[in-house]
């Protein structure tokens, strides 16, 4: 029995799945007293949790005793699964509505760029989204910081033990306001002070892509920022990998070091237009499988799950928990006609979810390297529900390559030392650090002088204490 189309990695708002599941036959409808928002929060978390053996029964747990959905939520989340004494659960997370809105609509809301620290003193926009407004604005990446609405003191203050008061007042600024003032020096010594406004535009991932020859061999350089659906992703995928058929390239190098995730379809089409050609058109070489608690697994949903319908459908939640487990594996479709031996992924810790599944879906296939620094390490999707006004994402799916590997809890782990980026080199110069790592990992040289500014360093001057406008996940859109 095929329930859905596919496994979800985020349900975003249950109406719009099921408006368009099919089943073989419509289960009758029944009749039940309605929950409260608590005790559907808590069962629905409770039964599709992937740790749900460190999760106490409703009697004990109390859904009731708490005031709100977020203080509930959060009492959940805190109640972690272990490995060698470190909790596991880094993912669940309450929305609304930002997340749908963005990976399933590609649409935002915010000023569209982000900032960190090349040194203490030094902060620099390290990329910029297209048609946001600081686009507009002409800002571009490896431009300085050096005002926040009029206010000069923002050296990095952090600590082991957390933001200090600059970081906070950027936090604020930067990616929870409306409106700021920037004061900026440019690469030529130009200073200029804008002032942004967020407003609402349109996510387009690509944020630099070009074909680098090295005599006989060319190479196709893609910078990736998020999976956004596919139906908004697709045109500009395509039009970068026509281009490097076009051009014969021989080698890929695939930038994911600010990929959060985002829609496992445009994931899955990606990791298509990257792999071999042997792997085939026809569905039938494993791409990955997907495996939830060991209470579904067994088909063994609760009384709860069985009994209480989804909102808008015939369907009760141990129905489509069960399609799940009986439709697990996914399988690779070779798309056009690229066909290269190896790619090389550039990544660091903001690189999650679905860009470490790209990576690790390609690796019993083709020869895969990764530069950079340790993703982040998030193997596991969510099926996420709207309860109460919420979109509550909890942990239910973990992920395994054709070969079973899916244990990056942790990260993968670049295959050779660690290099963090200059965040004063724009994008695509042959002599910025992760590029020119990816560059000697195929074996090539870029050619161009190298300096002590520009040699690999072992680690960052100061970590990057900013939160990102990109949630971390994988989010399904094709409903």
């Amino acid at each position: 029995m095929k329930f859905m189309y596919k496994l979800c990695y985020g349900l975003l708002g249950v109406g719009l799945l099921f408006s368009a599941c099919k089943k073989d036959h419509d289960p009758t409808p029944r009749e039940e007293a309605v929950p409260t928002a608590n005790d559907s929060m808590y069962f629905l978390f409770q039964d599709q949790y992937l740790w749900n053996d460190v999760i106490p029964d409703s009697a004990t747990f109390k859904p009731s005793s708490y005031s709100n959905l977020p203080e509930m939520f959060s009492k959940l989340i805190s109640i972690k699964k272990k490995v060698n004494g470190q909790p596991i659960d880094k993912y669940s997370f309450l929305d609304q509505g930002r997340v749908a809105s963005a990976i399933q609509e590609g649409m935002a809301n915010d000023f569209g760029f982000e900032v960190s620290y090349n040194a203490v003193n030094d902060l620099r926009v390290i990329y910029v989204l297209d048609s946001s407004p600081a686009h507009v604005k002409g800002i571009r990446r490896s431009w300085k910081v050096t005002s926040i609405n009029g206010d000069t003191d923002i050296d990095y203050d952090g600590s082991p033990l957390g933001n200090g008061t600059n970081i906070n007042k950027i936090i604020q600024a930067i990616y929870n306001s409306e409106r700021v003032t920037l004061g900026f020096t440019k690469p030529d010594g130009a200073s200029e002070t804008i002032t942004l406004e967020a407003a609402t535009y349109k996510l387009n991932p690509l944020l630099f892509t070009r074909v680098y020859t090295f005599d006989a061999k060319k190479v196709g350089y893609l910078v990736f920022h998020q999976f956004i659906g596919l139906k908004n992703a697709k045109a500009g995928l395509d039009a970068a990998f026509d281009n490097f058929i076009r051009e014969g390239v021989s080698d890929l190098v695939i930038d994911f070091r600010y990929n959060g995730g985002g829609s496992v379809e445009t994931a899955e089409y990606l990791a298509n237009l990257i792999a071999p050609t042997s792997v085939g058109v026809g569905n039938t070489t494993l791409m990955y499988k997907e495996y939830l608690n060991a209470t579904l697994m067994n088909h063994q949903s609760s009384r709860y799950l069985k009994t209480k319908l989804i909102p808008g459908t015939k369907y009760s939640w141990a129905e489509y928990f069960d399609s799940f487990v009986d439709d697990n594996a996914f399988y690779f479709s070779k798309a056009k006609t690229l066909n290269v031996p190896r790619v090389v992924f550039i990544g660091t810790g903001s690189t999650a979810s679905a860009s470490e599944m790209v990576i690790s879906v390609l690796k019993p296939y083709m020869d895969v390297k990764l530069v950079g620094s340790t993703t982040y390490g998030k193997p596991v999707g969510f099926v996420g529900v709207n309860v109460g006004g919420y979109d509550m994402y909890a942990t239910s799916l973990w992920q395994k390559n054709a070969d079973g590997y899916g244990d990056y809890f942790d990260g993968i782990r670049p295959d050779g030392q660690d290099v963090y980026e200059d965040y004063t080199i724009t994008w695509g110069n042959s002599n910025e650090r992760l590029l020119k790592e990816a560059f000697a990992a195929l074996g090539l040289n870029s050619g161009l002088r190298s300096d002590t500014r520009n040699a690999p360093a072992k680690q960052p001057v100061v970590p990057n204490p900013f939160p990102g406008l990109s949630p971390k996940g994988m989010f399904e859109t094709r409903f």
